[in-house]
């Protein structure tokens, strides 16, 4: 029996529809034609920033208008289509709710945020901080790109290993923060008014970006500024070879499954024919060759 009968009995009735919904997007026009959107309304927003945009502001909004509700109906139509892919979920609403609160859910949701509030406050501030949210739609091509899936299928095989190497460096950003911030308080209070000052400064040295709008000045400071430096170095280094390690562990995966897809698909019949023996061959006996 289908398990969805099993799981859902009583929407039966709409089975078939939920199925339909979810094989169109899963489609590649569909997912074609939502990334032209994704990709427009990015760059609206990036050329909308521009003073040159000025005379093609009312194009720019009705094209956000327009992407708006297709994200809209695409937003509908996913939360219509959840118990097909959430199949595991007993109720419906249980799918429906668990797609909703996830990543892919909230992203979508936002997406359709200026179709709503800016209709309804238009030039207000409200408008900046729903454009502001709007930015995270750049997180929507994760969706229909494998290589941001491919990132994200490394990250969470290295979660643990990337917890433990960025908890070391809060530590020890924690640490020269608060030891920086009590030797150079006195020298120069005005750079170091506080210990927020000194994580500033602390996270600056550790990565070794060093803009030079707080750096200490007395001998002991300078000292520590010089071992955080060093340091930094080799501590950003851990969670780059990390994540270089586990990119190329499945590019290794990836090409030996490849390789035996491809051996599996080859005619062993037609191998065994090829390399069989000749019925004419007769074996040679090491007798005769004295």
């Amino acid at each position: 029996m289908n398990p969805l009968r099993e799981k859902f009995p009583y929407f039966i009735r709409h089975e078939k529809l939920y199925r339909m919904i979810h094989l169109q997007l899963m489609k590649k026009w569909f997912q074609y034609f939502v990334l032209f959107f994704i990709i427009g309304s990015i760059c609206s927003i990036i050329y909308g920033s521009f003073e040159e945009s000025a005379p093609y502001h009312n194009y720019l909004y009705t094209f956000n208008y327009l992407a708006s509700f297709i994200f809209t109906i695409e937003y509908g139509l996913r939360i219509a289509a959840a118990p097909v892919q959430y199949a595991s979920c007993k109720h419906a609403w249980k799918a429906r709710l668990r797609y909703i609160i996830s990543f892919y859910g909230i992203i979508d949701c936002v997406a359709i945020l200026p179709f709503v509030v800016i209709y309804l406050y238009k030039e207000t501030p409200h408008v900046h901080l729903v454009v502001l949210a709007y930015v995270l739609i750049i997180f929507k091509l994760i969706r229909y790109s494998r290589s941001f899936q491919m990132i994200g299928t490394v990250l969470k095989t290295v979660r643990e290993e990337l917890i433990t190497a960025y908890t070391a460096c809060g530590i020890m950003l924690g640490f020269s923060g608060i030891l920086m911030y009590y030797i150079e308080r006195n020298a120069q209070p005005e750079a170091f008014e506080n210990i927020g000052d000194g994580f500033w400064w602390a996270i600056v040295a550790f990565t070794t970006v060093g803009y030079g709008d707080i750096y200490p000045i007395t001998p002991l400071g300078r000292l520590l500024s010089s071992i955080i430096s060093l340091i930094g170095i080799a501590m950003i280094a851990i969670p780059t070879g990390i994540i270089s390690s586990a990119f190329m562990n499945m590019l290794i995966e990836k090409n030996r499954k490849r390789t035996t897809n491809l051996l599996n698909n080859i005619n062993i019949s037609y191998l065994s024919k090829l390399f069989e023996r000749p019925k004419s061959y007769k074996k040679i006996n090491p007798k005769d060759l004295r």
